[in-house]
């Protein structure tokens, strides 16, 4: 007689990396943290608009929460290959809980200005560029080597998934006791995370370089091979500079939101439905991702989404009402996510296992850097501009840029008719 496989089977069956016990840790660790960051996100921007009523101070306050992935993190990604990944994270999770809480006390004792909002996620910034890289290097340690293509692809949706509950629940806190609640909730979400760090049974196995943990120089070392390796092979070079002006194009709208949600209306409740709108929007995406099963649609579906994230700032420049500025943010979130996740894959087709930890932090130094510049460029000129030219142009920029490297470079024009490299390359001299 033939049983049913039960939905917990069907599910296993699907995404076998989820029969790992670490690995479910590693999973929940990644949203609560995830979730964690973009309440913060949140609350911080809306805290210093509140207390200011200028775009600059919101995107001085998201360029000090980002930039230090750009600065630091190819360092922090070089540490994760020498000390004890699990450590670097625990560390990282608990210092963001301090970061939160602090923010909680003196929002709620009525004593907080903008430039201790900056000072917190400054400090915060520092603990997430070390703990990031320590935390993706622990996925191929806690599964089979053919179970690692799952992994990865259900960290993502963790990662979009915890975008959307996030600021939900952080948005209603927000709407309704303000601030310091979301700073609360935020510690919370990181104190979950952190339980999940202190139950892995990984721990990490001392390679070659153990005995030069401290050596600054070979860290240093480390760095720059990298760096070296990015620069002599065209692929990858390419890929990124095109993300880099992806993210500076069409992600770093973060300061912007605030004082669109009041222009067009709602305030508080439609920045926080925006928010939410990139998360749903950012799920979606990720799963059409995990549905493709061939190089073609990969292609064609790389094309679409390229251009859609710069359709999607038409749309949020353009908003007159709530509901209209929602609606860009949902278009923002699926087609931002769907490029970052098939950039990703392009990247990793390329890199070397051997250089693959640095490779991915040169991804998000770059991705995280240009948003962290442009988001403050952008919210300190929005004071004088508005926000809409901003949008508007940033978008337009995106599409003419991105339509002239399909039909101008072979990589490009490649990964858009084929969905991956196969025309012969000419290495960088």
């Amino acid at each position: 007689m033939n049983r049913t496989p039960s939905l917990l089977t069907r599910i296993t069956d699907r995404h076998p990396a989820l029969l790992y016990a670490d690995f479910r840790r590693v999973f929940w660790n990644a949203f609560f943290a995830s979730a964690a960051f973009w309440t913060l996100l949140l609350a911080r921007g809306w805290l210093v608009f509140e207390l200011t009523g200028q775009g600059a101070w919101v995107g001085a306050v998201t360029f000090a929460g980002m930039v230090q992935l750009a600065l630091a993190g190819p360092i922090g990604g070089a540490l994760a290959d020498r000390i004890d990944r699990r450590l670097i994270a625990i560390s990282a999770d608990a210092v963001g809980i301090t970061m939160a809480g602090g923010l909680a006390v003196i929002t709620f004792a009525g004593v907080v200005e903008p430039w201790h909002v900056l000072l917190f996620a400054t400090v915060d910034g520092v603990a997430r560029a070390f703990g990031t890289p320590a935390e993706q290097a622990i996925v191929p340690n806690v599964v089979r080597q053919e179970h690692l293509l799952n992994a990865v692809a259900l960290s993502g949706i963790t990662r979009h998934g915890s975008r959307l509950a996030g600021p939900l629940l952080g948005g209603a806190l927000l709407a309704t006791i303000g601030a310091g609640s979301v700073f609360v909730l935020s510690a919370v979400f990181l104190t979950l995370a952190l339980q999940q760090l202190l139950r892995l049974e990984y721990r990490s196995t001392w390679g070659p370089n153990a005995g030069r943990v401290l050596d600054v120089g070979s860290v240093l070392s480390d760095v720059r091979e990298g760096v070296e390796y990015v620069l002599s092979e065209r692929r990858l070079l390419v890929v990124l500079v095109l993300v880099g002006f992806h993210c500076g194009l069409t992600m770093a709208f973060d300061s912007m939101m605030p004082t669109l949600a009041t222009v067009v209306g709602g305030a508080d409740v439609t920045y926080s439905a925006i928010i939410v709108g990139i998360g749903a929007g950012s799920i979606v995406g990720t799963v059409i991702v995990s549905m493709i099963r061939n190089d073609a649609a990969l292609g064609r579906i790389f094309f679409l989404v390229s251009l859609g994230s710069g359709v999607s700032l038409f749309v949020l420049g353009l908003a007159t009402t709530p509901h209209i500025a929602v609606t860009g943010g949902v278009l923002a979130g699926a087609t931002q996510a769907t490029f970052m996740a098939v950039s990703v894959v392009f990247v990793q087709r390329v890199a070397p296992d051997e250089l693959r930890g640095r490779v991915m932090s040169l991804y998000v130094m770059l991705a995280a850097g240009q948003m962290a510049f442009v988001n403050y460029g952008f919210g300190w000129i929005s004071d004088y501009t508005g926000v809409r030219p901003l949008l508007l142009v940033a978008g337009a920029l995106w599409c003419a840029g991105f339509t002239a490297a399909a039909m101008l470079l072979p990589e490009v024009r490649s990964l858009v008719r084929r969905g991956d490299f196969r025309e012969e390359l000419v290495p960088v001299t």
